[in-house]
């Protein structure tokens, strides 16, 4: 006769048990507690007062965000619930069930200390062993912002708008001038109506402003790299009498685009570019090590990576950006200004010049480009040498297999593909929070191996 081994859901423990047999010696969970045990936060408990009802211990809460984002539970509604479902949550929680509201209201009140708590985690990987440098590989990804992308309004309809609303609002006012209205008592309650139009024309001519503002700082930044590349053109033709090759470049604008957007839910938020179309997102900024760690982190709302690869390579804390040798990025992020700021940090850098076609070694093999050299050699001719070398190919083709596939694995792996927060500097610490979590699910993995 078979016999089997039942479930006994009624048998009582005898013993208190405890939560640490529950859970295997190595365990991602054991490794988070550990790493938060080091971090300092001493700033963060001066902030309780110690009155009112007894708060959870922030170690505690700090730990359940890192794992949970480690994991791919972002929620703070699913964190809760997993503290009863999850052994793993339930042991790092130390079996209390903190709600949901109180994991939100943690993470909110000390969004601040976030990205200090990526350097520090990333400087113990130092002292562990797990991290060294010398490349780091720069991209950027799209993270949609917690808007939809249907609250958002172009510059050209708030414009339309603006002037409907004005012209409503002065047919109005005509309207309650009028005795005949008066006196036949119309229906339309036309202070309510007034009060209503006032109100979104307010709101309106705000978008208006920041899409302007906005306009105004981008033209700024536009007309330093104009200015640079006709006084090069200029230089070259005084020495030489030859114009430069290619076509001159076009004095930028200070005046909006009617394409230019604004979002009502998150004002902050840009339509941007992605994989499947257009959408409601900030971009999302990583510097990766050959180890495929995230050692500099940051995100904001710039559409256009070039203004990004000089502030990517400044985020690697101080403790680790003096051993950085060579900084590389796709053609995203070439611009003579980032050859040069890169060099006067004695950091090499190497940035495709263009698009990379598939299947062109051979090409390049066969039709080699002379080497040049001389004043009037470009910074993008000098760069596609650099490039076409067997240095600069051995180093540049790494940065597919790093950089690229962390963004992979945050957002199929993990499945982080939308912000929790609104604002830039809100989801800039959200984005370092999701890094975090996965440099201390990378160094767990690296230890096991």
């Amino acid at each position: 006769m078979k016999k089997f081994i039942g479930a006994d859901r009624e048998q009582r423990m005898l013993m208190p048990f405890d939560l640490g047999d529950w859970l295997p010696e190595n365990h991602l969970a054991r490794f988070v507690v550990d790493v938060v045990d080091k971090l300092d936060m001493r700033g963060i408990y001066n902030q309780y007062k110690g009155v009112g009802s007894t708060a959870y211990d922030p170690r505690m809460l700090l730990s359940l965000l890192f794992y949970g984002y480690s994991t791919g539970v972002f929620s703070s509604r699913k964190i809760e619930s997993s503290t009863f479902d999850s052994v793993a949550f339930r042991f790092v929680a130390g079996n209390h069930h903190p709600d949901h509201d109180t994991i939100s209201e943690f993470r909110k009140r000390f969004l601040g200390q976030i990205k200090g708590w990526f350097k520090e985690i990333l400087l113990i990987g130092k002292e562990l062993g797990l991290i060294k440098l010398g490349n780091i590989y720069i991209d950027g990804t799209k993270v949609q912002a917690n808007a939809s992308r249907h609250k958002a309004m172009s510059y050209e309809y708030i414009q339309k708008l603006e002037k409907q609303l004005e012209e409503e609002i002065e047919k109005l006012l005509d309207l309650a001038a009028s005795k005949d209205e008066i006196e036949k008592g119309s229906e339309l309650d036309i202070p309510e109506e007034l009060k209503l139009r006032k109100n979104r024309l307010s709101k309106i001519q705000e978008a208006k402003r920041v899409v302007e503002q906005r306009a105004s700082e981008r033209y700024q930044k536009e007309k330093e790299e104009y200015d640079a590349k006709m006084e090069q053109r200029n230089q070259k033709k005084e020495k030489t009498g030859k114009n430069s090759r290619g076509k001159e470049p076009k004095a930028p604008s200070d005046e909006p685009n009617d394409k230019d957007q604004y979002n009502f839910t998150d004002p902050e938020s840009r339509i941007m570019k992605t994989s499947r179309g257009f959408d409601q997102c900030y971009n999302s900024q990583a510097a990766v090590n050959d180890d495929m760690i995230i050692v500099g982190a940051y995100s904001n709302s710039h559409a256009n990576d070039k203004q990004e690869f000089i502030p990517a390579i400044e985020s690697v804390p101080e403790g680790l950006s003096g051993e950085i040798s060579t900084a590389v990025a796709d053609t995203g992020y070439f611009s003579e200004k980032n050859i040069d700021e890169c060099k006067q940090m004695n950091i090499e850098p190497i940035i495709s010049t263009s698009r990379e076609k598939h299947n062109s070694f051979l090409s390049n093999i066969l039709n080699p480009d002379p080497m040049q050299d001389g004043p009037f050699v470009t910074p993008v001719e000098k760069m596609t040498q650099k490039l076409k070398s067997e240095e600069g190919k051995e180093i540049y083709k790494k940065r597919k297999q790093t950089v690229e596939p962390v963004f992979g694995v945050i957002k199929e792996i993990l499945g982080f593909r939308r912000f929790s927060l609104r604002g830039e500097a809100e989801t800039d610490a959200e984005w370092s929070l999701v890094c975090s979590a996965y440099n201390l699910k990378r160094f767990f993995k690296m230890q096991m191996a």
